[in-house]
């Protein structure tokens, strides 16, 4: 545990120098600039007439937030300049090594989360009428989704590969999948499992990235 706190401590020591050292600079309409001590990497964060935030840079990458994306996620952001900066800075950390990448993060008019790039990713997520997580997800050419039924059930799919959680009895849950693999959960051990994860959904997705991880892209 205390390797683990001075790992952590030493990480906050290093990202914190490192903001320290960026020439991040504030124009007249409120837009972030940034050029690296050698000159050679220049980005940009700016508010369009949409109020959209559109991250850029001189090796084409480009990341639009819309606006109804940056209030349902980023809440008073588009006012809050410290919090624009460490969006500003997270971005720069993870686009400067690459060039030509574009993504957009939007909600759209059912208010469904849509997230897609130029490399073939898309993810479409959303609550149906009885307030149900939809996710729908398109990853190197593969499509995977997960939803939940009316009775209940959380199922699956990517490709050929499917999973399911079934609530049963006493509130157990039974975990099974394509690969053969079946789990059964007491509603303690089930509930102690959605607490460290949040949420079902989250709970089931755990199950699914350990028996089905090695096939699901």
């Amino acid at each position: 545990m205390k390797k683990l706190a001075l790992f952590l401590f030493l990480i906050g020591i290093n990202w914190g120098l490192f903001a320290q050292r960026q020439a991040i600079d504030t124009d007249i309409f409120g837009d972030l600039n940034y050029r690296s001590n050698e000159g050679n990497y220049r980005a940009t964060l700016k508010k369009n007439i949409f109020d959209d935030l559109v991250f850029s840079d001189n090796q084409r990458n480009e990341i639009t937030y819309e606006k109804k994306y940056l209030l349902n996620q980023y809440p008073g952001i588009l006012t809050d300049n410290n919090q624009k900066r460490t969006v500003f800075l997270n971005l720069i950390r993870e686009n400067r090594r690459s060039e030509g990448y574009k993504a957009k993060f939007s909600i759209d008019i059912f208010d469904k989360l849509v997230i897609e790039d130029n490399e073939g990713y898309k993810l479409e997520e959303g609550k149906d009428i009885f307030g149900s997580i939809q996710r729908d997800e398109r990853i190197n050419g593969v499509n995977t989704k997960l939803n939940k039924t009316l009775n209940g059930t959380l199922e699956f799919t990517a490709g050929r590969d499917r999973a399911s959680l079934q609530k049963e009895f006493s509130n157990k849950r039974v975990y099974s999948d394509s690969m053969g693999n079946r789990l059964e959960f007491s509603a303690e051990t089930w509930q102690r499992l959605v607490k460290r994860y949040r949420t079902e959904e989250d709970a089931f997705m755990s199950l699914v990235d350990q028996y089905l991880g090695q096939i699901t892209p």
